[in-house]
């Protein structure tokens, strides 16, 4: 199993927001303080460092948790994430933890991080005080932490943990997505407006290569006529855990235009006639969905000799 232990540095908070936001996202996972930070980390194949910028002891509780149980990260996908108020700072510390931890290909990000006065110990007031009154900028709050980049980091890190290792030759992964397609014929079509979201069971029909569902209407469309963007998905029912099956796909619909050509040919090949659809007391609609990622866990792959997690992107 593919498990996240995230390692956190937090004085004021931040990073322990940033951990606690990334979790759930990269589960199955689990975030700890560096303090309680565990020994043994045998049971994890990917591990993010989350530290701030405090001048020399930027991450020194990281570094030293390092050293000090002489951890081998060799084998372990890595996620470097800096949070400060200074990026070129925050890259010169990344440089510098990617040469302790000798990863030369982990993720790495820089992270606005915020300071608030009122948070600030005594002593770090003062310092930060007597700092800013050197360089003459006000004393005052720095920053502000964007929610959405700490989602956005999250999304890219779950894609760099979960890229394939083990990759099968790509016709052999295309050619068993469209097997399993072709072999099913209900989805679940996923579709979203601002704060609308919609599921909904239904038929489908994948042919050459585009996905194309017949339907008389309904809220899913509220989506679909503003956001083209879709999510879908076809699966197996589950029974264990060496059987799993389930293909997520990631793409554009589109309406076909009624009465079209390609509207007829849709029709004709579920042997309906355009002269019948036309007498039905409501129109029917017709959505193409072309394809832009499919993400595939299919437990053949691992009988195979590969991850059981596939990723094609159609080109």
């Amino acid at each position: 199993m593919n498990v996240t232990l995230i390692l956190y540095e937090s004085k004021y908070g931040t990073g322990k927001t940033i951990a606690n936001t990334i979790c759930p996202v990269l589960g199955p996972a689990k975030s700890f303080d560096i303090n309680e930070a565990p020994q043994d980390i045998k049971y994890y194949s990917n591990i993010v460092f989350i530290f701030s910028l405090y001048g020399s002891n930027s991450g020194e509780k990281i570094i030293s948790y390092i050293r000090d149980n002489q951890l081998d990260l060799s084998k372990k996908r890595v996620g470097l994430v800096c949070v400060g108020l200074n990026k070129e700072d925050g890259l010169k510390q990344i440089k510098k933890m990617k040469e302790i931890i000798n990863k030369k290909d982990a993720f790495t990000t820089f992270i606005e991080g915020e300071m608030i006065i009122e948070k600030l110990t005594s002593e770090d007031k003062s310092q930060i005080k007597d700092f800013c009154s050197k360089i003459k900028t006000p004393f005052d709050d720095l920053g502000k932490l964007d929610y959405d980049k700490v989602l956005d980091l999250s999304k890219n890190l779950r894609e760099y943990f979960n890229t394939p290792q083990f990759i099968p030759p790509t016709n052999i992964t295309k050619k068993e997505i469209e097997s399993f397609l072709k072999n099913k014929n209900t989805c679940t079509l996923a579709t979203c407006y601002k704060n609308f979201v919609r599921t909904t069971p239904i038929e489908y029909e994948y042919y050459d290569g585009n996905i194309y569902i017949i339907s008389e209407g309904g809220l899913k469309f509220i989506g679909l006529l503003n956001n083209n963007n879709i999510s879908l998905c076809v699966y197996e029912n589950y029974t264990n855990m060496n059987n799993l099956c389930g293909l997520q796909i990631g793409g554009d619909a589109e309406l076909i235009e009624p009465r079209s050509e390609e509207y007829i040919e849709i029709l004709s090949r579920k042997e309906l006639k355009i002269e019948n659809i036309s007498k039905l007391p409501f129109d029917m609609n017709i959505i193409k969905i072309i394809p832009k990622k499919y993400e595939f866990l299919y437990s053949k792959f691992k009988q195979l000799g590969f991850d059981s997690k596939q990723i094609y992107i159609p080109k």
